[in-house]
């Protein structure tokens, strides 16, 4: 298990639009000094990142942002807004390679989302949502100040909950 001190050492480091490509093309890459996978960087993200900013959204609402340990030097996780905002609110995805959970990087790497989002005059309140059997996901949003909200269900993801953090 690694110390306080060592899960402060995460830093939120952002994909630019030509890595999002690149990697979109080649799938397994080195980009900006990090080895890339689709397991830290889900295709559906990058795809959706590119779709989106396509359509006109900000580059910052649609990169996605790496969890980089700077001691390790390793990529250990990634989230993303799923969103521009919109009525306030903007969604958070993310995740942490299985290797490294219940380690705190999603725990820190969320909050310095969570910032980056607040930074934001325009954002009131972020929404997450984690599979109702998902404990851990729901332990890294309740450690970062987020409140259920409801649940709901998805095709895809089965049962849901619903979350918001406000500013």
């Amino acid at each position: 298990m690694l110390n306080n001190k060592m899960k402060n050492k995460i830093e939120l480091i952002s994909l630019n639009i030509e890595n999002v490509e690149i990697f979109i093309t080649n799938r397994l890459v080195r980009l900006q000094g990090f080895e890339i996978t689709e397991d830290i960087l889900p295709q559906i993200v990058a795809n959706d990142a590119l779709t989106r900013f396509k359509n006109g959204q900000d580059w910052f609402w649609c990169s996605p942002r790496l969890f980089v340990h700077s001691e390790m030097g390793n990529v250990v996780g990634s989230a993303c807004f799923k969103n521009s905002p919109k009525d306030g609110l903007v969604e958070i995805g993310y995740g942490v390679l299985e290797l490294y959970s219940g380690k705190g990087f999603a725990t820190a790497g969320v909050a310095m989302i969570l910032k980056e989002a607040f930074s934001k005059p325009e954002v009131k309140g972020i929404t997450a949502e984690t599979s109702v059997d998902n404990i851990a996901s729901q332990r890294v949003l309740e450690k970062n100040g987020f409140t259920k909200t409801g649940t709901r269900e998805d095709a895809e993801d089965g049962s849901l909950i619903t979350w918001q953090c406000m500013r």
